[in-house]
């Protein structure tokens, strides 16, 4: 390799720079370290040299690993483990730079607002449709109307007192009910005056539960800001939430000469899959302006993840279909569960 630029000789020392080791002038690099050996200022053109040579040179990692995974499901993982993983990019690391690409296009394509007012246009259909039908119908649509409006209308508010006699729960939503009427009366904003006038404890958990009480109201009238709250924390909530399916992985595979580490790489690249697939078929769908690519993706992606199973895990086809159906089983179990917890959960630290 021809040397230039920082690699001459002549600017190479007699100790490295960054930890002090001596050196000899053959050595380009640190053999403590790693630093390069050299002497010479850092010039705007060895920078950005050094920059794109490091660009290039995982590129190579980069599109083994791509190519890989797409045209050889399970092998990429299979070598990953068995000890092969120069050449192929970290999967921990790759799934991460994979997902935040992923859910840029999402973000870029993907239009709340059609979404809230395509809500809003079938309710209103509806209510249309049922205010046209007979006029018993009609009649019951106004009277339910009016008795929900009235509801709302309706001051609620329950003292310290009171609340001392209910148990937790019931206590917890009779407060809730209090300070989201109470807000909806007076628009107070401030938690601590809203309890001095309410004449309730004014302590941390009051002032939490009066706060929330605001937000959720709000997002009543706006779901949209909780949806795309949601959608913002998808990356991190799916990256926890697949060491648990790996966990499911290993339970099904538990006969098999596998650790859990080996099963949450295999999780990791066919997740990383998944979102290439979709990658591919958010951006096709919007230049031909349907949704076509991603029906066909997500079927492309269940026959891609049957075939990594069968190669990563060498079993026979039948035992392989056997829990590949039970994988996704499970998958939809889980996947059910922490969307519920991620939104429950958002709804407390919106």
């Amino acid at each position: 390799m021809k040397e230039k630029g920082r690699f001459l000789k002549k600017y190479r020392g007699n100790e490295c720079l960054n930890c002090g080791v001596p050196l000899d002038v053959i050595d380009r690099y640190c053999h403590n370290c790693g630093q390069i050996n050299t002497t010479k200022k850092l010039s705007f053109k060895d920078f950005f040299n050094e920059f794109f040579a490091s660009i290039f040179s995982y590129d190579s990692r980069l599109r083994l690993t791509i190519v890989g995974l797409l045209f050889q499901p399970g092998i990429v993982t299979k070598e990953y483990v068995e000890g092969k993983r120069i050449k192929y990019a970290n999967p921990f690391r790759f799934y991460l730079s994979v997902s935040i690409i992923f859910f840029i296009i999402s973000g870029l394509f993907i239009d709340f607002d059609s979404i809230i007012t395509q809500e809003n246009n079938d309710n209103n259909e509806t209510l249309k449709i049922n205010l046209s039908g007979n006029s018993s119908t009609k009649k019951n649509v106004t009277t339910d109307t009016i008795t929900q409006v009235k509801e709302e209308d309706t001051v609620v508010y329950f003292s310290e007192s009171q609340l001392d006699t209910m148990s937790i729960f019931k206590a917890s939503n009779s407060r809730w009910k209090t300070y989201k009427s109470h807000y909806k009366k007076t628009g107070q904003l401030s938690a601590s005056l809203a309890l001095d006038s309410l004449h309730h404890n004014n302590n941390a958990y009051t002032k939490y539960l009066y706060r929330r009480s605001i937000r959720t109201g709000d997002l009543n009238e706006n779901p949209m800001e909780l949806l795309k709250f949601v959608f913002n924390k998808l990356p991190f909530i799916i990256f926890f939430f697949l060491p648990f399916f790996a966990l499911t992985i290993w339970l099904i595979y538990i006969r098999r000469p596998f650790n859990y580490m080996e099963h949450l790489v295999f999780t990791f690249h066919t997740q990383t899959m998944f979102f290439i697939l979709m990658g591919i078929a958010i951006l096709i769908d919007q230049i031909t302006n349907s949704e076509i690519a991603s029906s066909i993706a997500m079927f492309v992606f269940l026959f891609y993840l049957y075939k990594a199973m069968r190669n990563f895990y060498q079993q026979k086809r039948v035992k392989t279909i056997v829990k590949f159906l039970l994988v996704n089983i499970l998958f939809f179990i889980l996947a059910s569960i922490g969307s519920f917890i991620a939104i429950f959960g958002s709804i407390f630290i919106f």
